[in-house]
């Protein structure tokens, strides 16, 4: 197979981060752990245990249950499949960001906080841990999906609400608004920021962490026409043709800056897909990476493919076993850029 010419490329380097030059954890390119290269990686991604939560109403599609609030907005299952997937792929994708922030949950420098917002919380577990580290903070959380734990600790409270609806919460009210992995799942960004720099107090931070939902390698081994850059590129195009732009990790350093934050900073992550890397920090991260990445290409592309793109069922699931086995090669030197970017509201408004 031919390498992917210049021109084919382009898109790829389109998505690069603007002036990003080093990254945090990687200043150089990633250098190859060459032993065993004709292999494929050994890894078991069958143990995942049952769970069970309470979803009020469903859409059913391609044998998948999807929320019916608001349909098409929000493109990922919600059966119990997705509910054991989200449980273990979440505890999985925290570490991995632990692993590559070195322990931290925020990068954002906030000193006892009273009252901290998580959008779009997922199972909670970000939540859980910044209660857990500022005990003296009221910890909100909230989502689209009634996914998270029945039990809690004292100092935190889960809500069921459309992050994209008029919020209720007072105006300069929280110290510390948080978001992660929210590409998708936002329609109009600039209006969404306006509404979170609104209810923050003056002093008070935001920070984002997202992911590219893209594919780089530096060695070439990564082709144009391989099934995760086909697979990808297909991601993106979706999330376009359906106005919620998948690939908006470029943009939020200046979407803060202009929404009126100051001293906006961005921290970005070069993410391996698989253990390839020599380096074994990196290598470690790469194993978690595979793992959630294995589990996730159907939740994530199923309903993109074939509502939104029209693919069949049947050809969207081939083409996402092809993905699937593409990121088990260990030939393939691929990895995903992640951004924490973070703002702080000026005093004097």
């Amino acid at each position: 197979m031919a390498s992917a010419s210049e021109s084919e490329l382009t898109a790829a380097q389109q998505l690069q981060v603007p002036g990003e030059g080093a990254t945090a954890n990687n200043p150089h390119r990633i250098q190859i752990d060459s032993e065993d290269e004709s292999c494929e990686f050994d890894m078991d991604f069958a143990d995942i245990k049952s769970l069970s939560s309470s979803v009020l109403e469903y859409e059913y599609e391609n044998g998948r249950r999807y929320h019916s609030n608001r349909a098409g907005n929000y493109m990922m299952p919600n059966d119990e499949e997705e509910q054991d997937r989200m449980d273990l792929t979440t505890m999985k994708a925290h570490h991995i960001w632990l692993m590559l922030m070195k322990g931290e949950l925020h990068k954002a420098p906030i000193v006892n906080p009273q009252n901290i917002l998580d959008l779009g919380t997922g199972t909670g577990i970000w939540a859980l841990d910044i209660a857990e580290k500022f005990p003296q903070a009221h910890v909100i959380g909230n989502d689209i999906s009634p996914i998270q734990p029945s039990w809690t600790l004292p100092n935190v409270e889960f809500i069921v609400e459309n992050i994209e609806d008029a919020w209720l919460y007072k105006p300069n009210h929280f110290d510390f608004i948080h978001a992660r992995l929210l590409a998708g799942s936002i329609a109009d960004w600039p209006a969404f920021l306006k509404t979170i720099y609104t209810h923050i107090r003056p002093g008070g931070y935001f920070e984002i962490q997202e992911s590219a939902v893209w594919a780089w390698s530096d060695d070439g081994s990564l082709k144009a026409d391989s099934p995760l850059f086909q697979y990808v590129q297909a991601l993106d195009a979706a999330g376009h043709a359906i106005g919620r732009e998948l690939n908006i990790y470029y943009k939020l350093r200046d979407w803060l800056v202009e929404t009126g934050f100051e001293d906006v900073q961005q921290y970005t992550y070069l993410l391996p897909y698989s253990p390839w890397p020599r380096d074994p920090y990196l290598k470690e991260i790469g194993k978690f990476q595979a793992a959630q990445v294995n589990q996730a290409v159907e939740a994530y592309g199923l309903r993109l493919l074939t509502q939104v793109l029209g693919w069949g069922a049947e050809p969207s699931r081939i083409f996402q076993a092809l993905v699937k086995k593409q990121l088990m090669v260990r030939e393939l030197h691929a990895y995903v850029k992640e951004v924490v970017v973070y703002g702080r509201k000026p005093l004097n408004v």
